[in-house]
């Protein structure tokens, strides 16, 4: 079946429909001009697609062709209507981001603050281990009790003495903060070591217990005092913390040498080994470990003292 073109009246009409040109049909069927007009625009409207209202098609002759059959319906464009959709939080903002882009900048200072009151309300942890590691090579302090002060100055350096605030009869010699020398009559009373730089006789600020009593073995009999209870660390943050470095428990091994070995005391105290502060507010803590670790007890402070003449850290015993 093909469509063909009705040379007198110019519109399309199918080649199998016997009647041929409805417009021809109608002039032959004694139809009035009117009549044929309106057949004509029937058809026009048909050939574009528009639909033939119902009276004109019942009044269509018996085994015409629905020209609204034959043309094709004009594409359409516009888009399926759907039902309302769920949105999430992060597509509204990001629409409302796009459709006030001022309104999105307020937004992101917004965030950014609570970002920042977020993080900076939780504890802070800064690494700083104490003792701390000694940054060169460990050299010993060759300064035994009851030499004379210009040895010390021979191996140290001169220094100007300076009072001891509890000990007004004794001279210090400081070498840096962590270093001192007690002179008593211009001859070394006390040697104070709290650096992890120096060591005397094997012993080392920083050393683990099993070490400094091991070294300490070596100059006598060892004793310790140790207090009778040793407060447990809190725990902040998931890390086991002391109020402060020196709040934490202190424990002191103690040796007395007698001659002919010599006639001084040395007392070593040992406190757990901090790894770094925790920082709360204004609060600062010793953090001793992350977890639950057990305490590292090294040594904090040595301290020799000479036991040959009578002064403020002993009476004299040999």
């Amino acid at each position: 079946m093909a469509l063909t073109r009705c040379p007198t009246h110019k519109i399309p009409y199918n080649d199998e429909n016997p009647r041929g040109c409805p417009a021809c049909a109608r002039e032959q069927d004694g139809a009035s001009q009117a009549s044929v007009m309106q057949e004509l625009a029937r058809a026009s409207r048909a050939s574009r697609g528009v639909a033939v209202p119902a009276k004109d098609a019942e009044r269509r002759p018996t085994g015409a062709t629905s020209w609204t059959s034959v043309a094709a319906a004009p594409p359409t464009t516009d888009r399926p209507k759907t039902g309302p959709t769920d949105e999430s939080l992060v597509g509204r903002l990001a629409r409302g981001a796009r459709e006030h882009p001022r309104l999105s900048i307020g937004w992101g200072i917004a965030a950014l603050l609570v970002i920042v009151l977020v993080v900076g309300s939780g504890p802070r942890y800064i690494e700083a281990p104490h003792p701390p590691d000694p940054t060169g090579e460990v050299r010993p302090l060759p300064v035994e009790p009851s030499t004379p002060v210009t040895t010390v100055f021979a191996v140290l350096g001169p220094q100007a003495p300076m009072p001891v605030p509890d000990a007004r009869q004794l001279a210090r010699y400081s070498y840096g903060t962590d270093l001192s020398i007690d002179a008593l009559n211009r001859r070394v009373y006390a040697v104070t070591i709290e650096v992890p730089s120096r060591s005397w006789r094997g012993l080392q600020v920083g050393g683990p217990e099993r070490t400094i009593r091991g070294a300490l073995a070596l100059l006598g009999v060892v004793s310790e005092e140790t207090p009778p209870t040793i407060p447990e660390p809190q725990e902040i943050g998931g890390y086991r913390v002391y109020p402060s470095l020196d709040e934490r428990p202190r424990r002191a091994l103690k040796v007395e040498v007698r001659p002919p070995n010599g006639c001084f005391d040395v007392t070593v105290d040992l406190q757990p080994r901090a790894a770094g502060i925790l920082q709360r507010g204004d609060r600062r803590y010793a953090v001793i470990s992350e977890g639950d670790v057990a305490l590292q007890w090294v040594a904090t402070r040595i301290q020799i003292v000479s036991r040959a003449v009578s002064g403020p850290y002993g009476s004299l015993a040999c």
